[in-house]
């Protein structure tokens, strides 16, 4: 199995800690630090992964961090004879960040975390009519500037991802109504960062479908 992309960012904590803290990090407690940043409880999980393994991360089509900071603070914890004026979890994550933008193969792909790709791709497909009768010359005021109300419910599965955000106006409308809402599916092809195509599905409302008490009436949220 390929692990070069784990050995890669564990080489560079190491290399970090010693050239600016003057520690010499174990090679375990870097492995360690690594998996915890790619989303695995410890580096024997991220080895025994056959199912979406990390080193198929280069044929992922997304790359979502999502928070690696929490993880890396949690895996220091857990570490032991860490010595005193050990870097901080942010700055460890840093760290590994940047070895993984240094790959453009890799680099091209990242996102912070599944809020913002989610958004980035919903705003895609629902205001999509607007960009396309832009093109053709036809004038009409900017949706993206309105009031929006826009939320991101996300739903992590064995296999999937799934994130379903809603547009509702106006946002401070005591029972704003509903516009849109989208569903983006991500399919998990390597560890717990890297993902395959995503499914975007959206689906508008307009009369009655569009009455918050009405939806709320009849199970459709």
């Amino acid at each position: 199995m390929n692990f070069e992309i784990t050995k890669a960012c564990a080489d560079s904590l190491r290399n970090f800690t010693q050239n600016n803290y003057g520690i010499q990090l174990k090679s375990s407690h870097a492995h360690e630090l690594v998996a915890a940043y790619f989303g695995y409880s410890s580096r024997a999980a991220l080895i025994a992964d056959k199912e979406c393994p990390i080193g198929t991360l280069k044929d992922a089509e997304l790359i979502i961090l999502n928070h690696p900071i929490q993880r890396i603070e949690q895996r220091l914890k857990n570490l032991a004879n860490l010595p005193s004026g050990f870097p901080s979890g942010d700055i460890l994550a840093a760290t590994i960040y940047k070895t993984i933008i240094t790959n453009e193969q890799l680099s091209i792909k990242v996102w912070a975390d599944f809020k913002e790709m989610a958004i980035a791709y919903a705003e895609d497909r629902v205001f999509h009519n607007e960009k396309m009768e832009r093109m053709m010359g036809i004038d009409g005021s900017d949706q993206r500037e309105l009031d929006w109300l826009i939320q991101v419910e996300i739903k992590t599965m064995e296999t999937d991802v799934m994130m379903t955000v809603t547009y509702d106006y106006p946002a401070k409308a005591k029972n704003p109504s509903r516009h849109a809402s989208v569903a983006v599916t991500l399919p998990r092809i390597a560890g717990n960062i890297g993902y395959g195509e995503p499914k975007v599905l959206p689906t508008f409302y307009a009369g009655h479908m569009s009455d918050p008490d009405f939806r709320l009436q009849n199970g459709i949220d």
